[in-house]
């Protein structure tokens, strides 16, 4: 097929019409649980199932090695064609003539994953390409060192973290499947051979807060922070007294964050309402008598003013600052009013002797 035709290849039509769930079953054994359809992963091998289909949204997603696409997509990684023969596989129904058990090209380990080191690049230089191009809500391919493959990823939320001078360092992306989610980071990265491109890639170590620039624009201003880049948005869209910050990695990266720039600031914690929650944000003591240190131990050792907290305990378990708008209701004015009514100071645990990471 020329250019010219290739061209003229109407893919999202392609997709449309073709039964992913029926092309798939062809070559993978698929199960039905709730609105998905799961298998072994036919792109690398694996014991447990981590292969899902969705039939609804029309595409599939290994949660194993990241492989991910629509029905034109599968055709190409499985049968090793290029997308314009792809697309006349389909469109042919030349696919529906292969063998129902066809065997992709012998493949005797996992995918080949890139072990080299991708560095990424804060802030992202003038002259990268915008990650968010698509007006339907898919990124640009970003590259996965873990699972050695690109990915365009199809995203319902995409919160940028700036520094100070709102200058843009990365994204933490929402990537949902039925009941589930991931939230990858995704930075501008150089590999060794200098080449320069989007990757899934962490933040480094002494991670960025999320809302460095609403710290520097009020610098006299409360500091309120909370858990996850929605409940920061929401937060920040009602608060507007607060610097409202989150932090990236949720409460298993509290530890690698840069705190410093809450030094000398009055802070105000807002906790989800259950006990990991309350545990991220004041930190827990184990049997041991060790402190694991969370928000307020990071505050209290940078410096900060004061530390405060908002009482959540009468709220539903996992109830957060997101939930009074989209679950509940609320207004602005209303959260503020709860919210002044439930502060109360925070008597931060510490043990120097026998403090955990």
């Amino acid at each position: 097929m020329s250019a010219e035709n290739s061209s003229r290849i109407d893919a999202d039509a392609i997709n449309a019409r073709t039964d992913i769930v029926e092309l798939i079953g062809r070559h993978v054994e698929l199960k039905k649980r709730g609105r998905e359809y799961h298998g072994l992963c036919p792109f690398h091998n694996e014991r447990t199932p981590s292969f899902t289909v969705n039939s609804e949204k029309g595409f599939f997603h290994c949660f194993g090695c990241g492989a991910h696409g629509s029905a034109i997509g599968f055709v190409m990684d499985f049968h090793r064609v290029e997308f314009v023969e792809a697309c006349r596989m389909l469109d042919s129904g030349a696919v529906a003539d292969l063998p129902k058990r066809f065997e992709p090209p012998a493949r005797t380990a996992e995918p080949q994953a890139d072990r080299s080191v991708w560095v990424p690049l804060l802030p992202v230089p003038d002259d990268a390409p915008d990650l968010l191009v698509d007006e339907n809500g898919r990124t640009l391919p970003v590259w996965n060192p873990k699972s050695g493959k690109f990915w365009a990823m199809d995203f319902t939320r995409a919160d940028a973290y700036r520094d100070s001078e709102g200058r843009l360092l990365g994204y933490v992306m929402r990537v949902e499947f039925d009941d589930r989610k991931i939230t990858p980071t995704v930075t501008w990265c150089v590999g060794p051979n200098g080449v320069q491109q989007w990757c899934v890639q962490h933040f480094p170590v002494r991670r960025p807060l999320l809302g460095l620039d609403a710290l520097a624009e009020k610098p006299q201003a409360p500091v309120l922070i909370v858990e996850g880049e929605k409940c920061r948005a929401a937060g920040a869209g009602a608060l507007p007294m607060y610097a409202v910050i989150g932090w990236p990695g949720g409460s298993k990266g509290i530890a690698y964050v840069d705190w410093e720039p809450l030094a000398g600031r009055d802070i105000v914690l807002w906790p989800d309402a259950d006990e990991p929650g309350r545990q991220a944000m004041i930190g827990w003591t184990d049997a041991s008598g060790a402190v694991h240190r969370g928000v307020a131990q990071h505050a209290h050792r940078i410096g900060a003013k004061s530390i405060r907290i908002v009482d959540t305990h009468s709220m539903p378990k996992g109830w957060d600052i997101a939930d009074a708008f989209d679950k509940d209701g609320w207004t602005p004015q209303q959260l503020a009013a709860w919210a002044a009514s439930r502060v109360q100071a925070v008597e931060v645990r510490t043990d120097a002797r026998r403090m955990a990471r």
